[in-house]
């Protein structure tokens, strides 16, 4: 029955956050009324079921049939796994906010630094309420801000953005060492393999693609939803890529 309940507060907070990662610097505020954003009809309640409603309407808008994006119910769901797989309340606050940077950064291919800075000293408190973190756990932000820093340095901003550094120093103090240096790799391989796979599909089935914007080599593709998606895997799995407890007893 927990499960369940945190599962069904999930969706509604998760339905909340993709409010708040749509209209973040919008001009429309948080508190408005929630409408149709292709005929700007008024949505009434029935239609803002989490998931449900999404379903119920076949995926369209009642007014106009405007099909509606699939990323409502899915960070919706998302968010719902994220209150049953992570414990600590004070991390799930912090990937909420990560929830708000994923939807702004895919949107928009940038990062606030009002939640980066906001996802920051959520993730100091929580360090230091551990109250065992080795020196390397505090130094893993700080490791990690340095590795997409200078890459955003060299690359003069090209290949990755500043506020891809700022969101990994969050990450690093939130998760400490074993799990921020995985987040590293996790985010690599699985930015490589879905670019890659969206790359592919788009081939290969062109026709079915008209319009489509297609990925080359040179496409502006955010970084920071891989950044947590890698994040929250290494966390409620515990990795430890490169074995740093062992290096360190």
């Amino acid at each position: 029955m927990i499960i369940l309940f945190l599962f069904v507060f999930g969706l509604i907070v998760g339905s909340f956050l993709n409010v708040l990662g749509l209209r973040w610097n919008s001009g429309v505020t948080i508190g408005g009324r929630s409408f149709c954003v292709a005929c700007h009809k008024q949505l009434r309640w029935w239609e803002l079921i989490p998931v449900i409603s999404f379903i119920g309407l076949n995926g369209k808008c009642s007014g106009c049939k405007t099909k509606i994006s699939w990323q409502y119910p899915l960070v919706e769901l998302w968010t719902a796994f994220l209150f049953i797989s992570i414990s600590s309340y004070l991390a799930l606050i912090v990937f909420c906010i990560y929830v708000v940077i994923t939807i702004y950064d895919a949107r928009h291919k940038v990062i606030p630094d009002a939640l980066s800075y906001s996802a920051l000293i959520i993730a100091l408190i929580y360090r230091f309420s551990l109250g065992n973190s080795t020196t390397l756990d505090w130094l893993a932000g700080p490791i990690l801000f340095g590795f997409f820093g200078l890459i955003w340095l060299i690359s003069r901003g090209r290949a990755m953005g500043l506020g891809d550094a700022k969101l990994a120093l969050s990450i690093g103090v939130l998760l400490g060492a074993p799990n921020a240096f995985s987040t590293l790799v996790l985010a690599f391989v699985i930015g490589s393999v879905v670019s890659l796979g969206y790359m592919f599909i788009v081939w290969a089935f062109s026709p079915l693609f008209k319009g489509v914007k297609k990925l080359t080599m040179k496409s502006e593709i955010p970084f920071a939803p891989f950044l947590i998606v890698g994040a929250w895997l290494s966390l409620i799995l515990n990795l430890d890529l490169f074995h740093v407890l062992s290096l360190f007893k």
